[in-house]
């Protein structure tokens, strides 16, 4: 059925409806085409963002295997001291006891 479009001019409903639908259709594929890039940019961040955090835990990695090195010779160096320590004053403790004797023996004679 003919009807006005509003200058004048008849045109079929149908050419009209054709013409809206073929408008729509290519917003439609702009607007995916713009998603597609958007989603191309945002993939190629996410690359980045993941080649980044993959060196940054590779270099975390090191660090603490570096770490743990300096803590077991550290562990190491403090036993040895603990041990060190212990047998000073063990030796204090008889070096002690042994004045104490004396000590004891000379007050005997003298008191």
């Amino acid at each position: 059925m003919p009807r006005g479009n509003g200058n004048g001019t008849v045109v079929r409903l149908t050419d009209e409806r054709l013409r809206r639908l073929e408008r729509r259709m290519g917003a439609v594929e702009e607007a995916v085409r713009g998603v597609s890039t958007r989603l191309d940019e945002t993939n190629a961040r996410l690359d980045q963002a993941v080649d980044v955090l993959t060196r940054l835990v590779q270099v975390v990695a090191a660090q603490n295997d570096r770490m743990n090195r300096n803590f077991e010779r550290l562990n190491g160096r403090i036993d040895r001291l603990s041990k060190a320590i212990m047998a000073g004053r063990t030796a204090d403790l008889k070096r002690f006891s042994r004045l104490e004797r004396r000590m004891d023996t000379i007050e005997r004679r003298i008191g």
